[in-house]
């Protein structure tokens, strides 16, 4: 037999309810509600973070390109890996932060510089870019229908940097590799540039006294030496005209390694025996 000690009354419906009933139905509703919420929260969490990537085709090579969009973070990455003279490398753009890192593992560098805005997609024009390619069922980026960007940049490798004054989501990346961070910087558009044919590095300070010698008391200059081996991204990138998505092109975006150098002022070829570049912090 059931007691009942307590009762309620709904005058409207002359209903009898038992004061565990309402609890009971009450605390169901909450956790109906919890759960609700929480599957909600689960699918626009996967939504907000998206894994994807592109059949790539360059030359002879034939490679996956893979892709990570956090939409609520407004955060990229981006794996690609070796091929042709391409290094591996493995990057991350924060958006928010306006900074990306790059890691070569094959040079055990990490690099950081600020995004150059012109040219990066944050997280959701690459995965807007993706969806649409996806759409029309062309997910393959290939050498001939892509317009190369390419990107000059260097570092100075007497300055390594810390990890502290990195943003939480570019910190919890470098964890993953912990090689030497150098900042990047632009090289300047009126610097002299000169492909490099074979090693003229040296240490900075020998280099100073060496080429005081040979340069004749004339002075020394700095010039870029562009070096074997690059990094590189391939992304499809499209412009918006009102609500639809028009001129979606792909993009070549190559960075190739470049050093500074000092040379004497006559100089016109890099390899020469009057330039001394820092290719490493070993030399």
């Amino acid at each position: 037999m059931q007691f009942i000690t307590v009762k309620e009354i709904d005058w409207l419906t002359a209903n009898i309810y038992t004061t565990e009933e309402i609890n009971f139905t009450e605390t169901m509703g909450k956790i109906t509600i919890i759960l609700i919420n929480a599957l909600l929260l689960s699918v626009v969490t996967a939504f907000m973070n998206m894994k994807f990537g592109y059949q790539i085709i360059e030359g002879k090579a034939r490679y996956f390109e893979s892709i990570e969009t956090d939409l609520e973070k407004n955060v990229v990455k981006i794996h690609t890996p070796a091929h042709n003279d391409v290094m591996e490398s493995y990057q991350i753009q924060d958006f928010l932060q306006g900074q990306q890192l790059k890691c070569l593992p094959s040079i055990n560098q990490c690099r950081l510089r600020d995004i150059d805005r012109k040219t990066a997609a944050d997280a959701g024009q690459s995965t807007e870019a993706f969806v649409h390619s996806w759409n029309k069922g062309d997910t393959t980026i290939t050498s001939e229908n892509s317009a190369v960007i390419t990107e000059l940049y260097y570092v100075n490798f007497n300055e390594v940097l810390d990890n502290i004054s990195l943003g939480d989501a570019l910190k919890e990346f470098y964890q993953h590799f912990k090689y030497p961070l150098y900042k990047e910087r632009k090289v300047p558009h009126d610097a002299e540039v000169y492909n490099m044919t074979h090693f003229t590095g040296s240490r900075v300070k020998r280099a100073f006294v060496s080429l005081s010698d040979v340069c004749n008391g004339e002075g020394m200059k700095t010039v870029y030496g562009i070096d074997s081996g690059s990094s590189c991204t391939r992304l499809k990138l499209c412009k918006r005209k009102e609500e639809t998505l028009v001129d979606c092109g792909n993009k070549h975006i190559t960075a190739p390694m470049i050093y500074q150098c000092l040379c004497c002022k006559w100089v016109t070829d890099i390899n020469s025996k009057d330039c001394y570049c820092l290719k490493n912090r070993s030399n």
